[in-house]
C-alpha cells in the first residue's frame, strides 16, 4: 500500500513543473485554470499559449498583479447570474459569462504592440480587461490600459486592485448621476473596494455622505478611517428610520448592492427626482418581483455593469482610467484599506478571503512573485500542438460541436475522444431520449456516460443536452 501511495506522489510530481515566476514567466506562461468542481480548493495553475497574432489595437502585457472583485469569486464558483445563449460560440458570448476567466483588474508591462497603438515596449500600465486576467501574458485592447505616470504614489499591488472599484464609482457618480456638492448620499456596503473609493469620490466633490455596513467593526471603520458621523446597519431595515429622521425627504442618490426587501425599503427613501444606482446583480438576473410602481416615475434608476462597458464602450474606458490615475496623482483618491497581497501559490487563500466579505481589497502578485509556484501540465499532455483541418483552434476554443444521436455509444465515445485528443471545449448531444433517460443505470450507454462526465470534468470542459427528434 505504502508502495503504490508512494507512485501516485511520484507521478503527480511528473505531471508538474515548478517556476519561479519573475524569471520565468516569460518562457513558461501560466493561467489559473477554474475547476468544473466550482470548488475554489480545485484551483490549479497550469500552463498556458500565447496568442501570435496582434490585430489592430491590441498589444500584451505581461501581467505583475490582479485585483479580486466579488464577482471574481462568483464567477469561479459558479455562481454569477447566467444569461447564456445555448450552443453560440464562446467568442459570441458576452464575456461576463465566461465563468472561467476570472479577474479584470491589472497592473503589467507591455512586451508586444502592434503597429497601430501609441504604446511602447517596457511601458507600465494599469487596466482593465472583461476577458479574465488571470494570466501571466494577456492580450487586451489599448483603450483599456493607461501608462502610470512615476508621480503616481500607489505601488503596482494597490494599484491593480482600483480599476473596478475606480470606474465603477466615476461611471456611476459622474457620469450617470452628476453628483454636485449639495447632493446628499447613501452608499450601502461601503467598506469594499468600491465604497471605499466612492465615500472618497463624494467627500472630493463635497457631497454629504451616509452610510451602512453589516457589522459594528465595519460601522466603527467608516466612522475613524473616513469620519463619516451617519453610519448604519445594512443587515436591516433599521436604516430607513435611522435615515428618514435625519433626512424626511430622503436622499438625492443611493448606491445599492442589497437586495430583496433591503432594496425595495432603499428606493423609498429616495428624494423627489432622486438617483438609484444599482451595483448588485441579484434582483436584476432573478426575475425578482418589483412592481413597476416602486421605480417612481419621477426618479432615474442605473444598473451599472462595467463588464458590459468595458466590452462596448471603449472611449469612455480610457477617459475615465485616465481620470483615474489623475485623482491619485493629484492625491484625491487614496488606496484601498487594507490591500492584502497574495502570491500566486496562495489563490485559494485569496479567493477565500475575499468571499468572506471582509473589508478591503485582496491582490495576488503573478509574474512580480518570486516565490515557487507549481504548474500543473496535465491538462495539456494529451493535446496535439496542431490539429487537422476539422479542428481547428476557433472551433475547439470557441465553437460548440453538435452530435445528432449523440446518446449513442458511438457519440458518447466520440465526444470524449474530442475532448481529450483534439482539445473541444463545448459539445451539444442531441437525441429523442431524455437526460433522465440516459443516467438510469439500466441504460446500455450508462457507462459510456459516466466516463464522458469524468472527462468534461478532469478537461474542463462543458456538454450540453438537447431532445429532439431530427427526422
Amino acid at each position: 500500500m505504502l508502495q503504490k501511495h508512494d507512485e501516485k506522489e511520484k507521478k503527480l510530481e511528473l505531471e508538474q513543473i515548478c517556476i519561479i515566476p519573475r524569471q520565468d514567466a516569460d518562457q513558461q506562461p501560466f493561467r489559473l485554470r477554474v475547476a468544473s468542481s466550482r470548488l475554489l480548493n480545485d484551483l490549479t495553475w497550469i500552463q498556458d499559449d500565447i496568442e501570435k497574432k496582434l490585430l489592430p489595437g491590441m498589444i500584451e502585457v505581461r501581467v505583475h498583479s490582479v485585483g479580486i472583485n466579488f464577482r471574481d469569486v462568483l464567477k469561479v464558483r459558479g455562481l454569477y447570474p447566467h444569461t447564456r445563449t445555448f450552443a453560440q460560440p464562446n467568442k459570441d458570448q458576452p464575456y461576463i459569462n465566461r465563468d472561467a476567466e476570472p479577474g479584470s483588474d491589472f497592473v503589467g508591462t507591455i512586451v508586444r504592440v502592434c503597429p497601430t497603438v501609441s504604446f511602447q515596449l517596457g511601458d507600465q500600465v494599469v487596466g482593465f480587461s472583461p476577458r479574465g486576467v488571470f494570466h501571466s501574458h494577456i492580450i487586451v485592447h489599448s483603450s483599456l490600459v493607461i501608462r502610470i505616470p512615476h508621480e503616481c504614489p500607489l505601488t503596482h499591488e494597490q494599484l491593480s486592485g482600483m480599476t473596478t472599484p475606480c470606474l465603477t464609482a466615476i461611471y456611476s457618480l459622474k457620469y450617470r448621476v452628476h453628483l454636485q456638492s449639495h447632493h446628499t448620499i447613501l452608499i450601502h456596503a461601503a467598506t469594499g473596494g468600491a465604497g471605499q473609493i466612492c465615500i472618497q469620490y463624494c467627500q472630493w466633490i463635497g457631497a454629504r455622505i451616509l452610510a451602512t455596513a453589516g457589522t459594528e467593526d465595519k460601522r466603527r471603520f467608516l466612522r475613524e478611517h473616513y469620519g463619516i458621523e451617519y453610519v448604519f446597519n445594512s443587515r436591516d431595515t433599521s436604516f430607513v428610520n435611522d435615515v428618514r429622521s435625519i433626512l424626511p425627504n430622503g436622499v438625492d442618490v443611493v448606491i445599492n448592492s442589497l437586495s430583496g426587501s433591503l432594496l425595495k425599503e432603499s428606493i423609498k427613501l429616495l428624494a423627489y427626482h432622486g438617483h438609484f444606482v444599482e451595483w448588485g446583480k441579484r434582483d436584476v438576473f432573478d426575475k425578482s418581483q418589483l412592481s413597476l410602481f416602486d421605480l417612481r416615475a419621477d426618479c432615474s434608476f442605473h444598473i451599472i455593469d462595467l463588464a458590459l462597458l468595458g466590452n462596448q464602450q471603449l472611449p469612455i474606458c480610457t477617459v475615465m482610467l485616465q481620470e483615474m490615475v489623475d485623482l491619485f496623482t493629484q492625491d484625491k483618491l487614496k488606496a484601498i484599506e487594507p490591500t492584502v497581497i497574495f502570491e500566486p501559490s496562495q489563490v485559494i487563500e485569496a479567493m477565500s478571503w475575499n468571499s468572506a466579505q471582509a473589508m478591503g481589497k485582496a491582490v495576488v502578485r503573478l509574474t512580480s512573485s518570486q516565490q515557487p509556484l507549481h504548474l500543473n501540465i496535465k491538462q495539456l499532455k494529451n493535446l496535439p500542438k496542431d490539429n487537422d483541418i476539422m479542428f481547428p483552434s476557433d472551433v475547439c476554443n470557441d465553437g460548440t460541436i453538435l452530435i445528432s444521436g449523440g446518446f449513442g455509444g458511438l457519440g458518447l465515445t466520440m465526444s470524449r475522444w474530442m475532448i481529450e485528443k483534439r482539445g473541444v471545449k463545448r459539445i451539444a448531444l442531441m437525441s429523442r431520449r431524455t437526460l433522465i433517460e440516459l443516467e438510469q443505470p439500466s441504460n446500455p450507454q450508462y457507462d459510456d456516460w459516466l466516463r464522458l462526465k469524468r472527462t468534461v470534468n478532469e478537461y474542463n470542459a462543458h456538454v450540453d443536452v438537447v431532445q429532439a427528434d431530427v427526422t
